[in-house]
């Protein structure tokens, strides 16, 4: 199939997934290939390369005498990068904010402290490489900037730690991350104590000090998840 057929089908496979991940098809519901082709006003073949999209993230389940049925949340990929971006759109993102945030506390940390203990001087050094950037784009209020380097800054400690249950989290820190961004619930401008931060856990993983970078981690999701919940909060005032 050319390019542009595999582009629709992605095309279509997002739309649906929004609106499953939003509750426009609640779990349980049934939807018929044909009906999908007059929605999107594709081919069969279009709309069965999108089916298999969400049923590879088990998003839809199909069986011979029912046809598509919308799986329970409870069975979808939870850390799919595309699920976490379609749920983030839904109405329950404030609750998945909460979720990932506290998944990080309790990842985020203990891979920190691995690193520390295991990663080798080029590891160390470009972590550092990291908050400099940091700390740079939060100088010149650069949010683009300042996003890309907290996100690489998060893949490579999940790498850095050395286990791969850990690194395989990295795309899921990425989608919060840019959710937040996405979602508005960032600062208007980097803030420069938020680099400090990122600043004190390099610092630690570099002078391979585990407890040292472990807290310095702890800090810096805890107050994402305090800076998030206070940007909602001024959110639901301001309505």
């Amino acid at each position: 199939m050319p390019e542009s057929g595999k582009g629709l089908a992605a095309q279509v496979a997002d739309k649906l997934g929004h609106a499953i991940a939003a509750g426009t098809h609640a779990p349980g519901a049934v939807l018929r290939t044909e009906d999908l082709e007059v929605r999107f006003t594709v081919s069969r073949t279009v709309v069965r390369e999108a089916v298999q999209a969400l049923q590879s993230k088990r998003l839809l389940r199909s069986s011979p005498r029912v046809g598509l049925t919308v799986r329970p949340v409870a069975d979808w990929h939870l850390y799919d990068p595309d699920v976490i971006r379609w749920r983030l759109d839904g109405p329950a993102r404030t609750e998945l904010l909460d979720d990932l945030t506290e998944l990080r506390g309790a990842v985020e940390p203990a891979a920190t402290a691995a690193a520390a203990r295991r990663a080798d001087r080029d590891q160390r050094k470009r972590l550092l490489e990291c908050s400099a950037h940091m700390r740079a784009a939060a100088a010149t209020r650069d949010r683009a900037a300042f996003l890309e380097a907290d996100i690489a800054f998060h893949r490579l400690i999940l790498t850095m730690s050395a286990n791969p249950l850990f690194a395989q989290l990295a795309p899921v820190t990425e989608q919060l991350l840019r959710g937040r961004a996405a979602l508005k619930l960032l600062p208007a401008a980097p803030d420069p104590a938020d680099a400090a931060r990122h600043d004190a856990v390099a610092i630690a993983v570099a002078a391979a000090d585990p407890a040292t970078a472990e807290t310095a981690m702890r800090a810096v999701v805890a107050e994402s998840l305090a800076d998030i919940h206070m940007r909602l909060h001024a959110r639901e005032v301001q309505v």
